[in-house]
């Protein structure tokens, strides 16, 4: 054999052995991406937790306003004593504005003057419609409202199931939405404690929108379709969506309360959930400052976990105010809030249509923990009721 050939051989099985390695490394490269971009879990993951930076929030840029009803509460109510409500009239300026839709989905309305100028945007060409649960069609007042409403041609939806349509939301123009646990009524308005949320976000509106249309077209529960969740971010605050039963809102509760590490403080109207209560309970045992305030006529209610915390050492007291403390509010680490029409139930959680937000803005958690601080003062030192 030659020199040459023998050099061509091995030139030929270094080739060989180039294209081999050069097969090998992409093979290889493929598996490692397939493998990186592969769930490797079956279940849903745990939420992560939302993000706060150090520039513009919702809160200081205006694009979330909150309201509470508590500064105008005073006891006995008397409609010739009342104050000013600041809710109220924020709610109606924003319905004189509206110049295209106006929807609104409410457990309960009985306010003469919203319905006025809700009648009144329908006159000027705005669509208005409704979707009401029924329960409370057997009052006058209600039944009043809402007739009115109907006749002046304003359409509504009522929910006649036994479950609850229990949200409470407006939107606006597609463009704004109210909500949290105010029902549109003289109780929620000038008697008991409650919360409302004004947003600016075009993006809430339309995931608001979404479920508004189901429950109008009469699917309520957990017959409504599981639509795109509307978690957002206005300037430097993450705000997440969920609605009930359709999204299991508890599992983003519980996942909440775990990642505490400094502060827990609650305001809740109905609180059955045993689930929440032991998360609530484990963090108590794990350090964490929990305090609560728990409506007193629902403390000692069937299924109520206020004795279950209270036995676990946790700080909870019943509330102070002569009608109903109807908030529904979780604050965590002085930089989460958790609101809206979901009570900690199992109700809310299986059966009825409910609103819940989750928002990391320590701005919008400063004035529910002020809220709270008010709450839980007059809870210490409770009005005297005749």
């Amino acid at each position: 054999m030659s020199r040459r050939s023998s050099a061509g051989g091995i030139l030929q099985w270094l080739a060989r052995g180039a294209i081999f390695l050069i097969f090998l490394a992409i093979a290889g490269a493929v598996y490692i991406f397939e493998l990186g971009s592969t769930p490797t879990a079956t279940s849903d993951p745990e939420p992560a937790p939302p993000t706060v930076g150090n520039g513009r929030t919702a809160i200081s840029s205006g694009l979330i306003k909150a309201y509470f009803t508590t500064p105008t509460l005073a006891y006995p109510d008397r409609r010739d004593k009342r104050s000013v409500s600041p809710l109220l009239d924020a709610v109606i300026e924003d319905v004189n504005e509206a110049s295209r839709t106006i929807d609104i989905a409410v457990f309960d309305i009985d306010l003469s003057a919203l319905a006025d100028a809700l009648i009144a945007a329908q006159q000027r060409g705005v669509q208005v419609r409704l979707v009401v649960d029924s329960e409370n069609l057997a009052t006058p007042e209600v039944s009043e409202v809402c007739g009115r409403m109907q006749k002046a041609g304003i359409p509504i939806t009522f929910d006649d199931r036994e479950a609850f349509m229990h949200n409470k939301f407006i939107i606006v123009d597609r463009r704004i939405v109210w909500l949290g646990s105010w029902n549109m009524t003289e109780n929620d308005t000038y008697r008991n404690n409650n919360n409302m949320l004004r947003v600016r976000s075009q993006l809430a509106a339309n995931g608001f929108q979404q479920e508004f249309e189901s429950m109008f077209a009469g699917i309520f529960g957990p017959r409504k379709p599981i639509n795109q969740r509307p978690n957002i971010s206005l300037d430097e605050t993450p705000i997440d969506v969920y609605f009930s039963p359709e999204d299991g809102a508890a599992k983003y509760v519980l996942a909440e309360i775990k990642r505490a590490k400094k502060s827990i403080r609650f305001m809740a109207f109905s609180f059955t959930a045993t689930d929440i209560a032991d998360a609530i309970i484990a963090r108590h045992a794990a350090g964490i400052d929990v305090q609560g305030v728990m409506e007193r006529q629902n403390a000692a209610g069937l299924g109520a976990v206020f004795d279950q915390l209270t036995n676990a050492g946790v700080s909870v007291i019943e509330d102070g105010n002569c009608y109903i403390l109807h908030h529904k509010v979780l604050i965590i680490d002085n930089r989460i809030v958790i609101t809206g029409s979901y009570n900690f139930t199992k109700s809310a959680e299986r059966n009825n249509d409910e609103t819940l937000l989750i928002i990391a803005d320590p701005e919008l958690a400063e004035q529910y923990r002020a809220e709270w601080a008010r709450v839980n003062k007059q809870a210490q030192s409770p009005v005297r009721c005749g």
